[in-house]
């Protein structure tokens, strides 16, 4: 919501829509080169995790999910700084590091109710 909300008001306020609206395309094109082939490695490695083998399951956990998982925050930065970087407008460079704030934002509060949650389980077992 708050993305749209900054969207939705960068748009309002802008004298001109029609440029920013090409500038964002283009960006939004540009952060795909990163973003694709990095969702495509998960999703393979997702897939190939539908094999019935512990082993294979084993090896995509620690060979690759884990390292791309770590990756994640850097694969943010670099999707949206690649994008932003050939934009013309100061709008679009705001909109990109805006939208990179969040994702970081959220991936470091998921990050942290995940690991509570997990320190609970332990004590409940332990």
């Amino acid at each position: 919501m708050l993305a749209l909300g900054a969207l939705l008001l960068t748009s309002a306020f802008s004298s001109h829509r029609t440029a920013l609206r090409a500038d964002l395309e283009s960006t939004a094109g540009r952060m795909l080169w990163v973003f694709l082939p990095y969702a495509v490695l998960v999703l393979t490695n997702l897939a190939l995790r539908l094999i019935p083998s512990t082993d294979i399951r084993s090896a995509t956990s620690v060979l690759m999910l884990g390292p791309l998982t770590a990756m994640r925050p850097v694969v943010m930065g670099a999707g949206v700084l690649f994008g932003i970087s050939a934009s013309k407008l100061p709008e679009t460079r705001f909109l990109g590091v805006f939208i990179l704030g969040l994702m970081l934002a959220l991936e470091f509060a998921l990050n942290r109710r995940a690991a509570r949650a997990q320190a609970i389980e332990i004590r409940r077992l332990v």
